[in-house]
């Protein structure tokens, strides 16, 4: 028998994200859909399907692996591997139709060589540093880069890119930050356009970008975990209607009736304050489920809010049914969901962003596609 803690992914809401998202902008601002980390936890073969059936214009990837398990899983969208090729997988990289953004003049050299060897150009997207200090080339380096790039067959500008550090942050210098990015980006198109024409892919906007600075999307979007019904902005800030894409469930393991003072878990930071019915549900810290939420979760039976009681185990979590009617081994668990608690409360929680609440959704909970 099947472990039942399973990660629903509800595609019907990832296709209302997206068209949420396209409300947004203009009718002719493409969406280069970011499914790297296994598209944010999601699974990144079946969400690459459903975004390509939305009509995505490009996907985005972090490795050269990701984007060669998309093209063996059959999508035939550009894949733009976002954390560069390196040179042991330029040859594989190009074999499998993927596009590399290009953030070093070093790369020109060997990106080129496997494209001669091919007989086919290698697309690159142009990464400028405009403030981010990740990677990227600065704004002058950026044209020399172009400048060559342009004199060699071998490669195919295909994007112009850069990446905010700060289009999320809640400050007045945060906002200002991002202006200045994207207004040293905007002021190098000219010279671009001259150079590479009007076929190049010009791309700034993450998700909060999109959210806060959409005035100038350029050709492109990347939304990211906006697509997955997060948002990455804070509390209070206007925003559209998003749906959670995932949801996780499981089913009570064991139940017990505990009398008053009993302990429960690890480190005994839950004592029974009267005759307490424990749920024990298989789901722990190493299936992504953190530590950090113990005292402080909920989950939901039969639409009741129920707490988790004591330390969360590595495999197995806790919760205090006392007063739910008719809880038995077998009877579903909302972990993370409507009814419970979503990515957003868990990572306040924890401290940390819900984009790191869905990544670490763990590889021994199967992705389930629902419509």
């Amino acid at each position: 028998m099947a472990r039942p803690t399973v990660a629903e992914i509800r595609l019907s809401a990832l296709r209302h994200n997206v068209h949420a998202i396209r409300a947004l902008l203009p009718q002719d601002v493409g969406l280069l859909c970011i499914v790297k980390a296994n598209a944010y936890g999601h699974g990144a073969l079946s969400v690459a399907r459903a975004l390509e059936a939305e009509g995505a214009r490009m996907l985005g990837v972090a490795t050269v692996e990701e984007g060669v398990e998309l093209r063996e899983g059959g999508i035939r969208l550009p894949v733009v591997v976002l954390g560069g090729v390196d040179p042991p997988q330029a040859a594989e990289a190009h074999d499998h139709g993927l596009s590399a953004a290009l953030f070093d003049p070093g790369q020109i050299g060997y990106l080129a060589r496997a494209a001669e060897t091919a007989g086919r150009p290698f697309p690159v997207h142009v990464k400028v540093d405009t403030g981010m200090g990740r990677l990227g080339l600065l704004p002058r380096e950026a044209f020399e880069a172009a400048r060559r790039i342009a004199s060699i067959p071998a490669l195919r500008m295909e994007g112009w890119m850069t990446h905010l550090s700060s289009a999320d942050g809640p400050a007045a210098a945060d906002r200002e930050y991002t202006a200045a990015q994207l207004a040293t980006f905007r002021g190098m198109l000219p010279d671009v356009r001259k150079a590479f024409g009007d076929g190049v892919a010009v791309h700034a906007l993450n998700s909060a970008g999109i959210l806060r600075f959409r005035d100038e999307p350029f050709d492109l979007v990347r939304p990211g975990i906006a697509l997955y019904g997060c948002s990455p902005l804070p509390p209070g800030d206007a925003l559209p209607d998003l749906r959670p894409v995932m949801r996780i469930v499981t089913k009570v393991l064991s139940l017990k009736e505990l009398p008053a003072g009993h302990a429960v878990s690890y480190g005994r930071r839950y004592r029974c304050d009267g005759a307490r019915r424990i749920a024990v549900v298989p789901i722990g810290y190493a299936d992504g489920y953190r530590r950090a939420l113990t005292g402080h979760a909920r989950m939901s039976v039969y639409g009741h809010p129920v707490p988790v009681a004591g330390t969360v185990c590595m495999d197995h979590t806790m919760i205090d049914v006392t007063g739910v009617p008719g809880v038995a081994i077998g009877t579903d668990v909302e972990v993370m969901g409507e009814a419970s608690m979503g990515a957003e409360e868990m990572a306040r929680i924890c401290g940390t962003i819900p984009y790191e609440i869905l990544v670490q959704v763990g590889r021994r909970i199967p992705r389930v596609t629902v419509d």
